[in-house]
């Protein structure tokens, strides 16, 4: 085996490596991510239904309007504790529509931080 041969060899097995290093660092971005926004998601889902439990119907914009949640809060319904990084934000708007149906939107939003993820649900709670 020649200089020139060794050489070449050795750039093409660097050319592989580096293609192999920048495809392992991506998936794992991408993995850090989903699993950020899976959390997120449970989060939501968890705060959405505390809210659709909340009885009186009458109260519902006035406990939870307004309120954001992180790991540090320790009055968080239900608990965020073991979830440092994110932030769960509620929103309420009450509707009066002109068929004189009222209902209430619910619009939980979670963030987190370190990758930049959010997560946005929501739920109509129409007047009980």
């Amino acid at each position: 085996m020649t200089l020139i041969e060794v050489i070449i060899a050795v750039v093409i097995l660097s050319g592989v490596l580096i293609g192999l290093s920048n495809f392992t660092r991506r998936f794992q971005r991408l993995t850090n991510n989903h699993d950020a926004l899976t959390v997120a998601s449970e989060l939501a889902t968890a705060r959405l239904e505390v809210v659709k439990m909340h009885r009186p119907y009458s109260t519902i914009s006035s406990t939870f309007n307004g309120t954001t949640e992180t790991s540090a809060t320790s009055t968080a319904n239900p608990p965020m504790s073991a979830y440092t990084g994110y932030t769960r934000t509620t929103a309420v708007a009450s509707v009066d529509s002109a068929y004189r149906a009222q209902y209430v939107t619910v619009t939980v939003t979670v963030a987190h931080a370190a990758t930049a993820t959010t997560v946005r649900k929501s739920l109509v709670i129409s007047a009980f």
